[in-house]
Formats: structure tokens, sequence, C-alpha cells
């Protein structure tokens, strides 16, 4: 990564337009000023956009200026001849958002959320912040670290600058999975002591399996037996049943046939009394047909009599319509004079002198009496031709007709009443008649009925005693049933006490059967827990290796081997550069003990010595002047440095040295200057963070910060 372009806007110290920080105009800069004036401030606003952190770190809201709600910084930068360009930006308002964008020219390359954008742009740099804080920035006081402590240190430090802390967690990870697996293999251990005990018991389980099958075969010997015995004595029961039942059957019949004997006797008996009655009964009706036939002769009097009372009642109904009728003419014509006689009386008043109108009461004049003649004149005559159309002869005629037949239809009240007075025992002569007849019908059916029940009382009587001596001639079985029914009662109590026993042993023998099984079970999950101690003491033993792979001793001390001659390497290049090749610098991991082992030879300890030698052959680190050990501590820092960012698998290309010149003497300020101006040829751009006035002036080009009340800014100086 070579930075090219940097632009804040309230970003700590710095307020809303600050200077844009252009890094194509110089390739070594000192970023120079007071204390506090925002010199570590421009490189926190690089890390912030790339990273979205900083020295300060994760909380964004403590970087923005006092009294600003919101900042923002554009970072652009060169990698592998492509130009980027990050833009991120904070804002305090409704809880903090954060906007990060990534551009590749005119080429959007921002994903939809944050996380998956600062995914994209680690992996095209191949650094996370702590790599680029390790490696591309020497931090103050940091530059002896790793050469002044002791070898176990120095293999830490190292350890640390390598991201070997990985393998120590991979290292406890071993450690729990061999603490589990021991917890495991201990359970194992209880579950085979359980399980072994169990299989102890297997020759007692054997035995008493053997006995349960003896005392169950003897008890279904027994029940075969009992089973025999109830089996023949429900069959001799069954023998006696069937005749018993037989005895009882024909018993029944007897009983049944002489009841329906009896009942033929009763009947008899009912019978003949009802025959008796019936025949009291026809003797007083005997005058009854007598009786009868003269009622009947009434009865056809009566009916004539109805005949003519009907007929005289029907002509006196139209005599009297007729007789209505000529009346209603007589008065229509009496009617008819009197309005005639009137109208005349009217006429000749009309023709008197003085005469008055008969309507209005004014005198009547000459004009006007003949009027009134004429019309009265008029009146008169149409009432004397409706009055000539009057004729009384029909209904006249009808009259003296109706008047003489009604004569010849003679009626006598008094012997009509008589005869109905007669026919009331009319109806009961007619009942006493039906009464005889079905009397006698009933007398013959009642009589024949009898007759049929003297040779049905001779049949019945004949087959009640053929059944009572065949009932005589069988023996009564029922106490010997009772007998047998007492022994298949007693047998099948004791059978079902046997089949308890069977019960009671198999259900013995079902649970040793049970243990048995379970010994067989026991048996197998014996050999399949043996497999699985021998299975989890093969993991243990392989996590047991890969603990010590893990650990300081293992892979670490592998790579840190690995690494040693990379180190070497780079750090003797350096450090010709800065002693003309006088120098030279070797990491030793290992050295012989000062004590000999038993066989006489001495052992091997792991170390990381520092060994430097010159012209004057190898010496230890202390023995060389404060010069010499500052070019060997700087060129192991860069060689670590390098190695780092190698590692990341990026290139150390932007370099950021901060280590407080302020304690070195003008000679050592001067062998600084020396060892930067030696590697200025390795790097694209470096960064030199100083406030001593003296050592700026070293710098072609200075950025000068400082600071007001309206915050920090900056001034390329040299360009």
């Amino acid at each position: 990564m070579i930075p090219v372009k940097l632009k804040l806007s309230n970003f700590t110290s710095y307020g809303e337009n600050p200077p844009e920080l252009n890094f194509t105009k110089f390739q070594l800069a000192a970023i120079s000023g007071l204390n506090g004036a925002g010199k570590s401030s421009l490189l926190d606003a690089i890390t912030w956009c790339i990273w979205g952190t900083s020295r300060a770190g994760d909380s964004a809201d403590s970087l923005i200026h006092s009294g600003e709600s919101h900042m923002s910084v554009e970072f652009e930068f060169q990698l592998d001849n492509h130009r980027y360009a990050i833009k991120r930006a904070r804002l305090k308002k409704g809880g903090g958002t954060t906007a990060l964008e990534l551009w590749s020219g005119t080429h959007n390359l921002t994903e939809g959320t944050i996380k998956a954008t600062q995914e994209k742009i680690i992996n095209a740099l191949h650094l996370t912040f702590e790599t680029f804080t390790n490696s591309s920035y020497l931090r103050q006081g940091h530059a002896d670290e790793f050469t002044t402590k002791g070898p176990t240190d120095r293999k830490r430090i190292l350890a640390d600058i390598l991201g070997l802390d990985h393998y120590d967690k991979l290292e406890e990870k071993a450690k729990e999975k061999i603490k589990e697996i021991q917890s495991k293999l201990q359970l194992l251990e209880y579950q085979t002591l359980e399980i072994e005990a169990e299989l102890s018991q297997k020759e007692e389980r054997g035995n008493m399996k053997r006995l349960a099958e003896e005392t169950i075969f003897k008890v279904e010997e027994k029940i075969k037996s009992l089973e025999e015995k109830i089996k023949n004595l429900r069959e001799q029961r069954e023998t006696l049943k069937i005749s018993s039942e037989q005895r009882d059957k024909l018993s029944q019949n007897f009983l049944q046939n002489k009841k329906e004997l009896q009942e033929i006797i009763l009947q008899g008996k009912t019978r003949k009394e009802k025959i008796d009655t019936l025949r009291l009964e026809l003797e007083k009706l005997k005058g009854t047909e007598s009786e009868l036939s003269k009622l009947k002769d009434l009865q056809e009097q009566k009916e004539k009599m109805d005949e003519i009372r009907e007929k005289k009642l029907e002509l006196e109904s139209k005599f009297s319509q007729i007789l209505g009728q000529l009346n209603l003419k007589k008065q229509k014509a009496q009617a008819l004079n009197q309005e005639i006689e009137k109208l005349k009386m009217q006429l000749a008043g009309a023709e008197k002198p003085g005469a008055k109108c008969p309507t209005c009461g004014q005198e009547i004049g000459k004009g006007e009496k003949k009027h009134v003649h004429k019309n009265l004149t008029n009146q008169i005559n149409s009432l004397e031709k409706e009055l000539s159309k009057i004729n009384f002869s029909p209904e006249e005629d009808q009259v003296k007709k109706m008047e003489t037949v009604l004569k010849s239809l003679i009626f006598d009240p008094k012997v009509y009443q008589a005869i109905c007075s007669k026919l009331k025992d009319l109806e009961k002569a007619q009942t006493d008649k039906e009464q005889m007849i079905k009397t006698q019908a009933t007398l013959e059916s009642e009589e024949k009925v009898v007759a049929e029940m003297r040779i049905l009382f001779q049949n019945k009587k004949a087959q009640v005693d053929t059944l009572e001596k065949e009932v005589a001639a069988l023996p009564d079985l029922s106490e010997k049933l009772s007998r047998i029914d007492q022994k298949i009662l007693e047998t099948e109590q004791e059978l079902t006490k046997v089949r308890s026993e069977e019960k009671e042993a198999r259900g013995t023998l079902g649970q040793i059967q049970q243990l048995i099984s379970r010994t067989a079970q026991m048996e197998k999950l014996s050999r399949q827990k043996a497999e699985e101690k021998n299975t989890l003491q093969k993991t243990k033993e392989a996590f047991e290796e890969l603990e010590r792979a893990f650990g300081k001793k293992g892979i670490q001390a592998m790579i840190i081997e690995a690494c040693i001659p990379e180190i070497e390497e780079e750090a003797n290049k350096l450090l010709a550069k800065l002693t003309e090749g006088r120098m030279k610098v070797t990491l030793q991991t290992q050295r012989e003990t000062k004590t000999k082992l038993a066989d006489g030879e001495r052992g091997i300890v792991e170390t990381l010595d520092i060994i430097i030698s010159d012209e004057m052959g190898e010496r230890p680190y202390e023995m060389y002047s404060g010069g010499e050990a500052f070019r060997v501590n700087f060129c192991i820092r860069l060689a670590l440095s390098k190695l780092l960012t190698h590692r990341a698998g990026a290139k150390l290309q932007f370099l950021v040295i901060d280590e407080g010149f302020g304690s070195q003497d003008a000679p050592g300020r001067a062998r600084l200057i020396e060892a930067i101006d030696a590697i200025r040829n390795d790097f694209e751009k470096i960064l030199v963070i100083t406030h001593i006035e003296e050592l700026k002036e070293e710098f072609p080009v200075r950025i000068e910060v400082s600071k007001n009340s309206a915050g920090s800014t900056f001034e390329v100086v040299g360009i």
C-alpha cells in the first residue's frame, strides 16, 4: 500500500476544512510540531478510514471534533498499480450512523453492508489493523524492545509479532480436549467396573435358569394330568346331562300335557254352563217375532201418514204463496184507483175559476190551465191503462183448486201420535230379535265346540297317561350331576393354583432370561467400552501430541526457527548499509547446557540469543557502543516489520517511525538520519514523527503541524 492523498474533516483536533495531504509530492518527510498539536492524528485518520479503529480504540464518536456532530476521512492509495479510494464518515445524531465506501478509479466497489465492504478492503490490502501497526508503525520506545530482553522474552515477543498466539489457543483447546477425554475415560472406568460386577453373576444366573426350567416342566406335567381329568369329568357330566335333559324334557312335556288336560276339563265345564245360560235366554225371547210383526204393520201406517202430512204441508205453503201474490195484486189495484180518483179531483179543481197550482200554490192562468188539464189527463190515462193490465183470474183459480185438494188430504194428529207412541217398542223388539238370532247361533257353535272338546279330552287323557308311565320309568340323575360338578370345581381350583405356580415360575424364568440377555448385552457392551476406551486413549494420545505440537517447543519453535534466517538476512542487509559491511547479526535458537548428562554429553536447550560480530570478532550485545547498539536494534526491528508484512501477504511499502528521538544525543540523532537515509530506497513512503526542531531540519520535506483556537492544521514545507 502506497499512500496518495489524505483528506479529513472534523477529525479529532482538526476542524471542518483542514488542508489536503498529498503524498505524491514527497518520498520521505518529517511530521513535526509541539506535543498535542495533532501529529499522530494524521496516522489515526488513516487507520480509522481503512479499518474503522485507531489508537483510541473502536469508539468512533470520541474521534469527532469537539462541538461537532459529524466527521469524515477520505484516503487514497495505490496498490499493485491500481488506485483506490476509501471514504468513511460518522454522524452522532440518532444513536450514531457510519458510512463506508470503496472505489477503484470510477468503479464503485462498495458492498451492501459496512462489514462486507470492510472485509473487501482487508482482503485487498492483505493487512489487518494489528499487522499494520506492528509492521509499518515503529512505535516510540520499542526499537530496542527485542534486543534488550532475555532469550525467553525475545521468543515471546517474536511469537507476538508473528501472531503465534493462535497456536497458544490451539494448545489450550488441545488441553481442554485432553481433559474432556480424560473425564470420559474415568467414566468408562467406572462403567467397566459395574459391567464386570454384573458379568461375575453369569454362572449363578445359568443355575437359576436350569432350576426354573425344571420347575416349569414339573408344573406343566401336573397341568396336563389335571386338564385330562377335567376333560373326562366333563365328558361324564355331558353324558349325564343329556340323559337328565331328556328326562326333564319328557317330564316337562308330561306336565304341559297334564296342564292342557286340566284346561280342557275347565273349558268344558265353562262352555256347559254357557250353553245352559243361552237356552234360558232363548226361552225368554219366544214371543218376540209376533210382537215384531204387529209393530211393522203400524210402521207402514205411520209412513203413509207421514207422506200425507208432508204433501199437505207442501200444498199449504204453495197456497199461502199464491194467496199472498193475489193480495199484492189487489193492494196495487186499490192504490192505482186511489191515485186516479185523486188526479180526477185535481183536474176538476183546476177547471174552477181562481184555481191554484197544486204544486206551487199560485193561481193558475188561462194558458196554464190548459197545460195542467193535459198533464193531469195523461197521468189518469196512464194509471187506468196500468190498472187494466192487472188480472186476478190465475191466482183465484189456483186458490180454488188447492182448497179442494187440501180438503181431500185427511191427517189425524191424535191417531198419528198414538201410532208413534206404540212404535217406541219397535226398536226393542228388533234388538230382541237380533239377540235371539245371535244367541241361537252362539248356542249351536258352543254345542259343536263341546262335542269337539270331548274327543280332544279323550286323546289328551290317553297321551298324559302314556307320558306319566314313561317319566316314571326314567331315573333321577340330579344327584350324580351335582357330585360330578363338585369334582370338576375342585379339580379346576387345583388347576388354577397349579397354573398360578406355572405363571410365577415362568415369570421367574423370564426375569432370569432377561438377566442372562442383559449379561450378553453387558458382554457386548464390555467389548464396546473396551473399543471406546482404546479409541479415546488413541485420541487422547493424538491430542497430547497436538498439545506438544502447538506448544512453545512445537510448531511455534519450528516457525520461529524457519523465520530466523529471513530475519537475519534482512537485518544484516540493512546493517551492512549502516556499517559498510563491518557488523553482522546471528540469531542462535539452541545452545549446549553447562552441565553434562548421564552419558557425559551436554544437553541442548531452546533459546534465542543475539550474537553480534564485527572485525574484532564476536561480542555480547551489551559490549557495543550506543550508536552500534542502536543500529542493531533498528535493523532487527525493521527486519521483523518486513517479516510480519510478508507473512500477511503484502509488501512493506509505507513506513512510519516514531522512536522518541528526543532521548538521543546529537550523535544518536545523526545515526538515526543515517539509518533512515540507508533504508529510504526500500520504501515508497517514509514518515518520521518528531517535535525536535534540530531534527526536522535534517529532512528535505516537512509536514509542520500547529494548533490554534479553530483546531489543528498543517503545512507541507520543502516541496
